[in-house]
């Protein structure tokens, strides 16, 4: 029979282990603490450079011929119909992304066609067409064969 101080010695260690791993827990820092300020101060540098793109004015919209430079509708005006430049270019943009979705490839040739359809796009219909194209890219219905930018 072991003598009766190995028992109280074997509870000894393991309750001396038992407080000292609690106390270290209780007197670490709070690593969640350092991260919600790490978060808020990254939402603090987000905000400012959100306040400094939206401050900046749009300056390649009055670029080109007089007779070319949009106009400003009123806010309460009903939108006006769409011009029928931009409704075939709309047209294209969705003949060219069908037919490359029949043989599953989007070349340059098509980004290139693509682009020039965009500009005679309104913006929400190059919007439209371009969320479209993005996607059918993502959704891995169609192989990027660019090299580049897919438009």
């Amino acid at each position: 029979m072991p003598p009766p101080s190995t028992p109280i010695l074997a509870l000894l260690l393991l309750g001396a282990s038992a407080i000292a791993f609690l106390a270290g827990r209780q007197t670490a820092p709070d690593a969640n603490e350092r991260v919600l300020q790490e978060l808020a101060s990254q939402r603090a540098v987000l905000d400012t450079l959100l306040a400094r793109t939206s401050a900046v004015p749009d300056v390649h919209r009055d670029v080109g011929p007089p007779s070319q430079a949009p106009s400003v509708q009123a806010p309460g005006a009903p939108p006006r119909e769409p011009s029928p430049q931009s409704l075939a270019a709309v047209q294209e943009g969705q003949r060219l992304i069908d037919a490359a979705l029949q043989v599953r490839r989007w070349t340059r040739e098509d980004a290139q066609a693509f682009r020039a359809a965009l500009v005679d796009m309104t913006p929400d219909q190059r919007r439209e067409a371009m969320r479209r194209l993005f996607t059918t890219i993502n959704s891995q219905a169609l192989s990027v064969q660019t090299g580049g930018a897919p438009f």
